[in-house]
């Protein structure tokens, strides 16, 4: 497999450490459930912006990884609104 790939693997991994985070901002209260939300949210959208780059250029070089890298980015984006409105709507 080619390094690609597994870095975008790598990087979902990491947005999930993130959304862990802002789960447990969301189980939280005070100051450490704002300080668990930012941290979550600097980690998710940063490692997401990163892994729809790392999408972007697999769609570009590895035609035949196109669907599968193109899925992970719909599904880390899905993730990331999902706790974002869960999190607005407590």
């Amino acid at each position: 497999m080619a390094w690609l790939p597994r870095l975008q693997i790598a990087l979902f991994a990491i947005v999930i450490v993130g959304m862990l985070l802002l789960m447990f901002g969301h189980l939280g209260s005070g100051w450490s459930a704002l300080t668990y939300f930012v941290w979550g949210m600097v980690i998710s959208v940063g490692v997401l912006l990163l892994n729809l780059i790392a999408s972007g250029v697999i769609a570009i070089f590895q035609p035949r990884l196109r669907k599968v890298s193109i899925w992970i980015a719909a599904v880390s984006v899905v993730m990331l609104l999902g706790l974002v409105v869960l999190w607005r709507m407590t």
